[in-house]
């Protein structure tokens, strides 16, 4: 007697788990991959989401709408995105406020832009949209407490391991 075969959507159900939007949305995170309408929208720079190399400079005569405008971007710097790990207990959230002081004492201020608890890395990371000049430290206001953040690039994972 032949062995059926399995159905579809039998083996579909057997073989994977379905996971959700906020699974999603974690490994992207991990990744330090941009989601539309966080990081990236049409009233961001390419150079501002850390999409630069998406720009096609060369020849240097190759005019399209917008070169002048990321040329004066490019030549005085524009907002970027790093990367903040939490130091202490706590989860980083959107829309938190990031604060720093730059290497002449000047208080900046950016925004976080994605953020959350990576179960991966076992604390919490963020991608924060800050102008340029932080340095290797940050202070995020989370409910009324100054909490301190390392600043890193923004990839957290890769291959499954740490790299922030």
């Amino acid at each position: 007697m032949k062995k059926r075969p399995i159905s579809g959507v039998r083996w579909w159900k057997r073989v994977f788990k379905p996971c959700g939007l906020g699974a999603r949305d974690t490994l992207r995170l991990e990744a330090g991959m941009n989601l539309y309408g966080q990081e990236m929208d049409e009233t961001i720079s390419p150079l501002a989401a850390n999409m630069g190399w998406t720009i096609a400079w060369e020849p240097a005569d190759r005019d399209f709408i917008g070169r002048e405008a990321l040329e004066v971007q490019r030549e005085h710097g524009t907002e970027k995105l790093v990367g903040l790990v939490m130091t202490e207990k706590g989860v980083l959230r959107n829309e938190l406020p990031v604060r720093f002081t730059d290497a002449q004492g000047n208080q900046h201020e950016g925004i976080i832009t994605s953020g959350t608890f990576s179960p991966t890395l076992g604390y919490s990371i963020a991608l924060a949209r800050v102008p340029e000049g932080i340095g290797e430290t940050a202070i995020v206001q989370i409910r009324n407490r100054e909490m301190p953040v390392k600043v890193t690039k923004p990839v957290f994972v890769r291959n499954g391991k740490a790299v922030a």
